[in-house]
């Protein structure tokens, strides 16, 4: 009995000389919250606005792309319109020969425009995939800055991210016990000033 009592004082002398500071700081409970990254992104009226301009930007890649396909499909007519003439019998042998080498050099002009297309489209298209790979990056700094910003007024000490995977595309955060989901009410304060859409 005696041994116990002897116990007893020194954890309480142990627990009394820890500073009140750490004793409050192992008391404390983190506040954390969580967030859906890629629905406030993809919800923002921003990106809305950056999808638009883009879909402009296809329309002027589509109507260009068509343009060119018509050019070379009247190459082709061409083409095939020669070298119907050049199998008429009544036709001296050099003038066949002229028409099947025109027809012959139209092709050829045709298939040259058709691969110029296809590398133009190529590069059209990479140029608009990094645009928006850029703007997209930028509008994502934008909305984790609005985090940081929300999280030190609030009080937050974590802000996980819901939307977040791995390498191997396997959500990085399952489940957070406890935590407050604010994707919700940031995306409300993001789109607070959003242009007002006419009816």
């Amino acid at each position: 009995m005696k041994s116990f009592k002897i116990l007893v004082i020194l954890c309480a002398a142990v627990f009394s000389s820890v500073p009140l500071s750490a004793q409050d700081d192992a008391a404390k409970v983190d506040k954390i919250g969580t967030v859906n990254i890629q629905k406030l992104v993809g919800e923002y009226y921003k990106s809305a606005e950056i999808r638009e301009s883009f879909k402009v930007y296809e329309k002027e890649i589509q109507a260009e792309s068509e343009s060119r396909i018509e050019a070379i499909k009247l190459l082709v007519t061409e083409a095939r319109k020669l070298a119907k003439e050049g199998e008429d019998p009544s036709l001296a042998r050099a003038k066949k020969e002229e028409l099947f080498k025109n027809a012959s050099a139209k092709n050829q002009e045709a298939q040259a425009l058709a691969r110029d297309r296809q590398e133009w489209a190529e590069r059209k298209n990479s140029a608009l995939s990094e645009k928006a790979n850029v703007e997209f990056s930028i509008l994502r700094s934008e909305v984790v800055a609005f985090i940081q910003k929300v999280a030190e007024e609030q009080g937050y000490d974590f802000i996980l991210d819901l939307s977040g995977s791995s390498g191997a595309r396997v959500p990085i955060l399952s489940y957070s016990k406890d935590a407050t989901d604010l994707t919700a009410v940031l995306l409300e304060s993001l789109n607070k000033e959003a242009p007002v859409k006419d009816e």
